[in-house]
């Protein structure tokens, strides 16, 4: 494996950690700035919603273009933006430089270099490895910014990840050659979501994290409700989300390759398992040895989905070859569409069967996944 993927990695990590480093420290920022917690909070969905939207018109518009260039680009714009948060006086304009930020981060698709880096029979494991840069952002980039910030203060978080995404895009500058690309590009690109079998495996991503943000979004409750763990005991817990996601990626590395659809609907399933377990949990009285289980079902549902993370890029680079940029763009807004989904719908579950039917529920949702994959992956 070529050795300048890690470049790859490292630009991943810095534009993910920055996406979410202040947000361990929101009350602070919400103070300073004069606004409630709940408008603060806006900061986050204002950058998820602007690369949702926009992720796949600008990979489109700039398919064509040298895939370094674009990385150098947008790692120096988001790092640039990030700095420039860092100095905002009021919430008005520290939003509109989130959107920007958003908007920059469009550009930043280490998958799509790593694809070009690396011949055809090693993009599967390339691209697993590049995803190890957003799982080590929230295992590590995140908390430490947050830890930066709690010494400093908030800005101090933006000029933290305004200075990962400077080292990455300087990286990517002297580290990469040229990697021209052989995507056709324009307003045609864009018409592949229409493709059944690019909307098929788009509906798997969907449909995985959907199930997965039914519980994630309510994780701090489950935990006291099913342990009595309550305040940082929670942390505990939530730090198998990331070893989860680590052991994900390296078993997705390994089985990026695999042909048909074994693989994938075997780690949905394993994802409804893990989910069902949430049930069973919430349906049995508190006890505080529930805490083992629990980080059982914690680790599992987070390895199921990393792990098909890597299978669901590279299928998608294999059915788009002249698309890499809108299909892996495309991926990522399904992917945030997916977090806020699943999140509602278990908001919904929430408050209509009460919060031990989350897991079931996102179990279902699972098991969809395992169906459609059937279709999405097969040879």
């Amino acid at each position: 494996m070529d050795r300048r993927i890690w470049l790859l990695t490292a630009a991943q990590f810095a534009s993910a950690t920055g996406a979410y480093a202040f947000t361990g420290l929101l009350a602070h920022l919400a103070t300073d700035l004069g606004v409630s917690l709940a408008t603060a909070g806006q900061l986050a969905a204002a950058y998820a919603l602007t690369y949702a939207i926009a992720g796949a018109p600008v990979a489109a518009l700039t398919a064509r273009l040298d895939r370094r260039s674009m990385l150098v680009w947008g790692l120096a714009l988001v790092a640039a933006l990030n700095i420039a948060t860092a100095f905002a006086t009021d919430f008005t304009v520290a939003l509109l430089l989130r959107v920007a930020a958003g908007l920059a981060v469009t550009l930043v698709m280490p998958g799509v270099a790593a694809s070009l880096l690396v011949p055809p029979e090693q993009r599967g494991r390339a691209i697993a490895i590049v995803l190890s840069g957003l799982t080590l952002a929230f295992s590590l980039g995140i908390p430490l910014g947050t830890a930066i910030g709690g010494l400093v203060g908030w800005r101090g978080c933006f000029v933290f990840s305004g200075a990962l995404s400077a080292l990455a895009a300087l990286g990517v500058q002297f580290g990469l050659p040229r990697l021209p690309s052989t995507d056709r590009g324009g307003a045609a690109s864009l018409g592949i979501v229409l493709r059944p079998a690019i909307a098929g495996v788009l509906g798997t991503t969907l449909l995985a994290f959907a199930g997965l943000f039914c519980i994630a979004a309510y994780l701090g409750p489950i935990v006291t409700a099913t342990t009595g763990i309550e305040g940082s005991g929670i942390g505990a817990i939530q730090l198998f989300i990331g070893l989860g996601s680590l052991a994900g990626i390296a078993l997705g590395s390994r089985v990026a390759a695999a042909p048909g659809a074994r693989v994938p609907v075997m780690l949905f399933l394993l994802l409804a398992v893990a989910l069902t377990g949430y049930t069973l949990l919430l349906l049995t009285p508190q006890a505080f040895w529930h805490a083992a289980p629990l980080a059982l079902c914690v680790f599992t549902g987070s390895l199921a989905l990393f792990a098909l993370a890597p299978l669901v890029q590279t299928r998608l680079l294999h059915l788009a070859p002249q698309d890499r940029a809108v299909a892996i763009a495309l991926n990522g807004a399904t992917t945030f569409a997916g977090q806020g989904a699943g999140a509602a719908y278990g908001g919904v579950i929430i408050g209509a069967a009460g919060l031990a039917w989350t897991g079931l529920a996102g179990a279902m949702l699972a098991a969809g996944g395992a169906a459609l994959a059937i279709r999405a992956f097969r040879r």
